[in-house]
């Protein structure tokens, strides 16, 4: 007769807090779920015994992603390159052995191999038999390539010429990872140290690579190399794509390749994404070699960092040209964003999501083509904004006069979430403007150093504000006839209850060397706020920032509130570090 534990009746999500608990909030290696290798080991394997609630939680959240190694470097080599998750070759018959399947558990996989490893048919051979030879990810989305140099430095170079065995292997191991993950739909592929490379071998990774692009609909390419000989796609075979993602941390890549791919993939694009160190040529982007106008008729993100973009005396070339129609979230960070209105024609009226840093050019741009004006955008709802350092010079004729340019930039009629960052100003010159836009929930000004009062002034003019942003505040003028001790009961029976909604202040230093008034700041808006809960510092302040919150709230000024005040408490310990 079976005994049942009240444990086994738990609802899902206290299943849920409990495995978390017990493998501290991090990612498991799950060696330790099936020995006691790993530090929560020994903790985590009676869980999966518990019932079958507790196994399905433990394997969902720690066994979506598969690896399988598939070259010579030890797991402790691999650890250099790579976080792991879970690896399949220790754990995949072990966990099936368990009683609990875990391959349709599967997301995303990732394969470590060398280029040795597939041209000389080992790769082959190696996901064709044991332990991977039964392995089948029926709802796997994602597959990951990384390629780490290690033997092929020791590769006979006239083996690479051998292009029937290279052509041969290749196929039959796409064919293989294919019949795996028969439902993937993207790819990423990460060349990590590749340092010096035969050339043939750069073509031969080019080669592979464009073979695994041709299985999905979204492909993402991340290139770290330090040699002039990079890799060369076979740009015609791969088509209707949906999302392309570049990154390179070289200044030898190959973004010219992918902007020739994204150009090739306009009509079907969605999603593009270029993040690298070199210099982008965005112009490469809406016209072909012929200077014929490329569009993006489908294209709802596009996310551009880079060195630069357009040189200062470029002119406008498409006048009245849309390539982005129906763009919804744009990115923009480069020393020298755009000259002319490119990325902004047509789209007024789907933009809903924007994050550019402005330069002098760019802004004097904007004002010139009125990209902003009034009521132009009606859906946008996060604007975020940046500024270099000659954004000011020669084009505002005070800090006050650039601010208002940048409001009118930001601060639409259905504007949500505002966040400006690098323009010092008054405080009470940076919130007055905001009283008319009371939709704003999210308020970013990192740089302001403002008092207590102003805060209390811009949340109730603002009712639906969540979370904040502002460097350290200060105490402010004290009203007329109140004591320091009675600023507590000043508050409550003033000022609250105001910001039902406003629950996170995020604070940073930003220049400020006074902390004296910081904690009590935020404990007496911590009275006028009833939902105000949490006070978030970055991590070198957080230790030194709660032991003086708590120091304060036990003093005699605000003991009689402790109880409502000792939820900052809470939530601030129980943060995770940043």
């Amino acid at each position: 007769m079976s005994t049942f534990s009240p444990f086994q009746f738990l609802p899902p999500h206290i299943v849920r807090l409990i495995v978390d608990h017990v493998t501290g909030s991090s990612r498991v290696v799950f060696d330790g779920v099936c020995a006691n290798s790993h530090e929560y080991g020994f903790l985590l394997k009676p869980l999966l015994w518990v019932c079958h609630n507790f196994r399905a939680v433990a394997y969902s959240r720690y066994c979506n992603n598969f690896e399988l190694n598939l070259f010579s470097l030890s797991f402790g080599d691999l650890d250099k390159h790579h976080s792991l998750v879970c690896r399949t070759d220790v754990n995949y018959r072990t966990l099936n052995h368990l009683g609990y399947p875990t391959h349709h558990l599967a997301r995303d996989i990732t394969v470590f191999m060398d280029e040795r490893t597939v041209y000389s048919g080992e790769a082959l051979g190696m996901v064709s038999r044991a332990p991977y030879n039964g392995c089948s990810f029926p709802l796997a989305r994602m597959l990951a390539f990384i390629f780490v140099k290690d033997t092929a430095d020791r590769v006979d170079e006239d083996i690479w010429n051998d292009s029937l065995i290279v052509g041969t292997n290749i196929g039959a191991f796409v064919k293989r990872i294919k019949q795996m993950a028969p439902s993937v739909g993207g790819i990423r592929v990460k060349a990590a140290n590749r340092g010096s490379m035969p050339g043939i071998a750069n073509q031969y990774f080019g080669d592979l690579a464009s073979q695994f692009y041709q299985l999905a609909s979204r492909v993402e390419y991340n290139y770290h190399c330090y040699t002039e000989d990079s890799t060369r796609l076979q740009l015609d075979m791969i088509s209707n794509l949906t999302h392309i993602s570049y990154t390179s941390d070289s200044s030898i890549g190959n973004v010219n390749q992918f902007i020739q791919l994204a150009r090739q993939n306009a009509l079907t694009l969605q999603s593009l994404i270029f993040e690298c160190e070199e210099d982008l040529d965005v112009l490469g982007l809406v016209q072909d070699a012929e200077g014929n106008h490329v569009a993006y008729p489908r294209l709802l993100t596009l996310k551009l960092l880079a060195v630069s973009i357009f040189d200062e005396l470029e002119q406008p070339v498409f006048h009245g040209a849309a390539p982005f129609p129906i763009i919804q979230r744009l990115r923009i960070e480069c020393d020298r964003p755009f000259a002319d209105d490119t990325f902004f024609r047509g789209n007024a009226a789907t933009l809903e999501w924007l994050d550019v840093r402005l330069d002098r050019l760019s802004a004097s741009m904007l004002r010139r083509f009125k990209v902003f004006a009034p009521g132009s955008h009606p859906k946008l709802r996060v604007v975020k904004l940046q500024y270099t350092d000659d954004f000011g010079s020669e084009l505002f004729a005070s800090p006050a006069d650039a601010l208002q340019f940048m409001y009118s930039i930001g601060l639409g009629v259905a504007v949500q979430e505002y966040s400006q960052a690098s323009i010092p100003a008054n405080p009470e010159l940076a919130f007055s403007p905001l009283g008319s836009h009371a939709c704003i929930q999210v308020l970013s000004l990192p740089t302001l150093h403002p008092d207590l009062w102003q805060i209390i002034s811009l949340i109730k003019s603002l009712p639906l504000l969540s979370d904040l942003h502002t460097s350290f505040p200060c105490l402010g003028p004290i009203p007329d006839g109140v004591d320091l001790d009675e600023l507590p009961e000043h508050i409550i029976s003033n000022h609250a209850p105001i910001g039902r909604i406003f629950r996170c202040w995020h604070l940073n230093k930003y220049f400020v060397t006074n902390f004296t008034d910081l904690t009590v700041c935020v404990l007496l808006l911590a009275l006028a706020c009833p939902n105000f809960d949490y006070a978030a510092t970055s991590s070198y302040e957080r230790k030194w920032f709660m032991e003086m919150l708590e120091k304060d709230i036990d003093s005699d000024r605000f003991k009689p509130y402790a109880s409502r005040l000792r939820r900052l408490l809470f939530n601030g310990w129980d943060e995770k570090q940043d």
